[in-house]
């Protein structure tokens, strides 16, 4: 895997990890804007890792970060279906164009990518020994729920 797809995935992993997968299975399909979205993963991640206020800034500085990132990606992704789909229907498959609509993608995430991780090391870096331990501990057991789970 490239490193910008790791880094992305561990930014998410990170975030994810910390209340919008518990808070997305307790809530089915959210029904809540993006900003509540924020709130309510920030308020989840600062109970369980118990964030003194600058951590909790930060912590929503990155949650934001990403949120952000995320509508964006979003925002194309009716156009790409339907682009492949498109050519999906066409006699030949038109590999330029799917490389090229793949390359678009892996750009976003390049220029991205330093944004998230910049903002990803304030936050880190704010946790105590603890709160890294309890951090780790719940991406262990993400991990290993993911991978015996049910396919999800």
């Amino acid at each position: 895997m490239k490193l910008s797809k790791r880094i992305i995935a561990a930014v998410l992993i990170i975030v994810g990890s910390s209340g919008a997968v518990y808070a997305y299975s307790k809530h089915g399909g959210w029904g809540m804007t993006p900003e509540e979205k924020v709130e309510f993963v920030t308020e989840r991640v600062t109970k369980k890792l118990n964030l003194d206020s600058e951590q909790q800034q930060r912590f929503s500085e990155l949650a934001e970060t990403v949120a952000q990132i995320m509508l964006d990606a979003r925002g194309s992704r009716q156009q790409h279906v339907d682009e492949i789909g498109t050519l999906l229907q066409e006699p030949s498959f038109n590999q330029a164009r799917m490389m090229e609509m793949v390359q678009q993608k892996t750009q976003m995430i390049n220029e991205k990518a330093p944004l998230v991780i910049s903002s990803l090391a304030v936050f880190l870096d704010s946790l105590n020994v603890e709160q890294k331990e309890q951090l780790q501990e719940f991406l262990k057991n993400h991990r290993h729920h993911h991978r015996h789970g049910t396919g999800h």
